[in-house]
């Protein structure tokens, strides 16, 4: 008999990832899931509490992509060979509908980033996540002929024909900065072509059937302006490699997505919108990364925390369970909190993403507002990622630290979470940006006092109100001051408005949820939140009469 003993590995294995979180189903339902898309995760979560589990772990311990870059004849083929369970668990994914289902059923973007918390795996839903961001820029910036061309091909009928897609945007001397771009865009014979050495952190290559690259139009200004995007397949008409895999790197986490250095010598390209809005598209295209960054970067932290919340309801020390221990539900407790709280700022940001998904440059308030909380979120949340998978390892103790055990994997991975699409000075110079030229921080102060008029017999309101009082002052400060010590200050300031925004997300869900028992813990939390973040207090003595109905989030 072939035995299976996961479940002796992954304490999670055999749980339906979707049904057992009370927190995320209740923050789903505040901000916006239909209740429709409910059996669909249900679903999924089931999948990936069984399935999933078991060939994640062996694609990330014994079977990583290999690149195949010759064929038998001596031709370039520059393919991704994945193992076949592999290719069937990313069509078992698509089969869901995780991206079709957004294109073709105009569902909303609560269900796509919903799955991708309930997958988080950093690797495989990266795959899931740049073929996602190169159908929205196609069916959303492509010329009419383009669509009809490449959309059916990513959006079969069978969704195990589907193609996959890539962004290569990061070239070596540039890293974060797009306006130092060198790839040229040249128009030979009435169409495009891209000429580059150097992209140079190519995700999903190899596996992708076409990519989002940016490059500048011969004769376009330097700097970001004069970027433009294009869609670019990955082999031509006859077969041939339309770009070359240099090689693919070995990285620390994030084994299941093949991450490429490319070479385009004349790669045939198409562009995508105006070449000269590239990059406001471009920038677009990273705003769905890092919301997918955020829901992602929670459902790590989610899978860690389920860990270590199980091992120590069965270890034993000193003569009664971990858990029995003070300590240990405090730090579980403090786990819980920066969670909940993170999420509840992820998937506010996810409904206002959705409320502005079909605008164009150049764009409403909306848009910029949610790319504003976007930053704010994506910093936030792959912060409290690194940081609850590592106590979710220290809980562990030594066995924590072993490759063999799932918690080391699950820190590996939310280890990118600060790194990819822009790390966190990255985030605080954009949201910058976006203060400066747009001014949105005004319709969240404006906000924040609305939610704050709304709150009644809530402990923490006083808290808040100083805190909005203070973050306001020192916004006002910054913006008013040189460029210089306004750049200086921006992590500070990303920071206190993530402090702020996230209890009153807490807040917002609390209100606008339909379970009494959800609106109760919603306060609760966002209290507890405000305790420890803002007023940089000790949790109160009679937080130990209900630490253990908080710590058991299932329901």
């Amino acid at each position: 008999m072939l035995r299976n003993h996961l479940s002796r590995i992954y304490l999670s294995y055999g749980l339906n990832h979707f049904t057992i979180d009370a927190p995320f189903r209740w923050l789903l339902e505040a901000f916006g899931l239909p209740e429709s898309y409910v059996p669909r995760l249900e679903k999924l979560g089931e999948f990936v509490g069984r399935e999933f589990l078991e060939l994640v772990d062996y694609i990330d311990k014994s079977s990583p992509p290999l690149l195949q870059m010759w064929d038998v004849k001596g031709e370039r083929l520059d393919w991704v060979h994945l193992n076949p369970a592999h290719r069937e668990l990313l069509e078992a994914l698509l089969r869901q509908g995780i991206i079709s289902a957004t294109f073709r059923e105009q569902a909303p973007w609560q269900f796509h980033y919903a799955a991708g918390y309930l997958i988080a795996d950093a690797g495989i839903y990266c795959t899931l996540t740049v073929t996602n961001q190169t159908v929205y820029a196609l069916e959303k910036y492509g010329s009419p002929e383009l669509r009809q061309k490449y959309l059916p091909r990513f959006l079969p009928e069978d969704d195990r024909e589907a193609w996959f897609g890539a962004t290569f945007y990061t070239e070596t001397h540039a890293g974060s900065d797009l306006g130092a771009t060198t790839a040229e865009a040249v128009r030979e014979n009435g169409e495009w072509r891209i000429y580059s050495r150097d992209k140079y952190f190519a995700s999903n290559a190899g596996i992708a059937d076409a990519a989002l690259i940016t490059a500048r139009p011969r004769g376009a200004p330097s700097g970001p302006k004069g970027l433009a995007l294009f869609f670019v397949p990955a082999y031509l008409e006859n077969g041939q490699p339309n770009y070359i895999i240099r090689r693919l790197k070995d990285k620390l986490g994030t084994r299941a997505v093949p991450t490429g250095e490319v070479e385009l010598e004349g790669a045939l390209a198409y562009p995508l919108g105006k070449t000269d809005q590239g990059i406001y598209i471009a920038l677009e295209v990273l705003t769905l990364a890092r919301i997918a960054n955020s829901v992602a970067a929670m459902g790590l932290s989610r899978k860690a925390y389920l860990e270590a919340l199980q091992y120590t309801e069965h270890r034993m020390t000193f003569g009664k369970p971990l858990i029995a221990h003070p300590l240990i539900k405090k730090d579980l407790l403090e786990m819980e909190v920066l969670l909940e709280a993170n999420l509840a700022l992820a998937l506010k940001t996810v409904a206002l993403f959705n409320r502005c998904a079909r605008l164009t440059p150049p764009y409403n308030a909306d848009y910029h507002y949610a790319r504003f909380l976007g930053h704010i979120t994506k910093n936030m949340t792959a912060e409290a990622s690194a940081l609850i998978t590592r106590k979710a390892m220290e809980l562990f103790g030594g066995i924590g630290f072993l490759e063999e055990f799932p918690i080391a994997r699950w820190h590996r991975e939310a280890l990118v979470t600060p790194i990819w699409e822009g790390s966190s000075n990255i985030q605080a110079l954009d949201m910058l940006e976006v203060m400066l030229k747009k001014q949105v921080h005004r319709q969240f102060f404006e906000e924040a006092r609305q939610i704050l008029k709304s709150l009644s017999d809530f402990p923490g309101t006083p808290a808040l109100r100083q805190q909005l009082q203070r973050v306001e002052k020192q916004t006002e400060a910054i913006l008013n001051g040189s460029l210089t010590l306004a750049q200086f200050r921006a992590k500070d300031l990303l920071t206190q408005l993530g402090h702020l925004a996230n209890p009153l997300a807490l807040l917002e869900a609390a209100r606008a949820v339909s379970d009494q028992e959800a609106q109760e813990r919603f306060r609760e939390i966002a209290a507890l939140y405000i305790t420890q973040y803002l007023e940089h207090k000790s949790l109160p003595d009679g937080i130990l009469q209900t630490i253990d109905e908080i710590i058991h989030f299932c329901r």
